[in-house]
């Protein structure tokens, strides 16, 4: 499988992510990702910088915008993608903050998941 750049801010200031998950590095950085809707391709963001958890929505390091649809989940591209990076940027250790990401929407939506669609 074959990774290539992404489209630029300017042209795709916001997408939406299906099956997606929020990795959290050592440094603290936070990196969204899954299974980008709109390009139907595996992908992986830069560093959130800014977390909506009500409407799960999140801007990037980039400023990209990402729409989190539906509940977390695993997607084989996006963890392929994420594999590639992480290998080039020897990185051995993350955790996985989706499950805590999805309970705390829930809880500032009593208990109703808000769809971004």
């Amino acid at each position: 499988m074959t990774i290539w750049p992404t489209r630029s801010v300017e042209e795709q200031g916001t997408l939406s992510l299906w099956s997606w998950q929020v990795l959290e590095l050592p440094d603290g950085d936070r990196h969204l990702i899954g299974y980008c809707m709109e390009n139907r391709e595996g992908r992986v963001s830069s560093a959130v910088v800014e977390l909506d958890l009500e409407n799960l929505r999140a801007t990037t390091n980039s400023g990209r915008v990402y729409l989190l649809i539906g509940a977390s989940g695993n997607n084989l591209d996006a963890n392929y993608v994420w594999g590639r990076w992480t290998q080039q940027l020897s990185i051995q250790m993350w955790n996985d903050v989706s499950d805590s990401v999805w309970q705390e929407h829930l809880a500032r939506n009593d208990g109703k998941p808000k769809n971004n669609r």
